[in-house]
């Protein structure tokens, strides 16, 4: 089997090391270890954890933003979408892979100083909200939706209830927390008139 080259491996690595044990109380050193590689090969590639964490975080949101675009294309109903998005959250929490929110994780973990992993966080919420308020609004014009609904607030309303959602699953450390997604959806989302 062919190894993967170093770069790859210090990502993946870090990935699941960051979203497992947290951002702060992951260091270089075993990273490095479980990457099978040296530090000296991890700074030819990162100039340092920063670096290394707002490249994690960018690969992390470009994951849950694929995921999310291809739930949206499968369900062009608002409230089947989140139904679907549930069910991969329960999955995941299933088989013992769903550690909250990678950006939540990292923001509460960082240092005020560590201003690229800061800028990356608010530039993935905001991606993730426009990504869900361009959806929302494809489906006020196919008719899914009211077409009086304000779709940039409702966006920002469902994120911020899945970031809660994720919170409070972490916090219970009870996968029925996650049915609260679509129980607060149900509550938020208008019925096409």
């Amino acid at each position: 089997m062919k190894k993967e080259p170093t770069r790859v491996r210090l990502l993946q690595v870090s990935r699941h090391l960051f979203l497992k044990q947290g951002y702060s109380e992951t260091g270089l050193n075993q990273i490095v270890e479980e990457a099978k590689t040296v530090k000296a090969s991890l700074y030819q590639h990162f100039s340092s954890k920063e670096m290394l964490g707002k490249e994690v975080l960018r690969l992390y949101s470009e994951e849950n933003l694929t995921l999310l675009k291809s739930l949206m294309k499968r369900n062009p109903k608002p409230l089947d979408f989140v139904k679907a998005w549930v069910r991969i959250l329960s999955r995941e929490a299933r088989e013992s892979q769903l550690y909250g929110c990678g950006m939540a994780n990292f923001r509460a973990q960082i240092a005020p100083q560590e201003l690229e992993i800061l800028k990356e966080i608010e530039e993935i919420a905001n991606k993730t909200i426009n990504c869900l308020a361009e959806y929302l609004e494809e489906s006020v014009e196919n008719g899914h939706l009211n077409s009086k609904v304000d779709c940039r607030l409702l966006a920002k309303h469902l994120f911020f209830v899945y970031e809660g959602v994720l919170q409070g699953y972490r916090l219970l450390d009870d996968r029925r927390s996650l049915d609260e997604l679509y129980k607060i959806a149900e509550s938020l989302i208008p019925s096409p008139k």
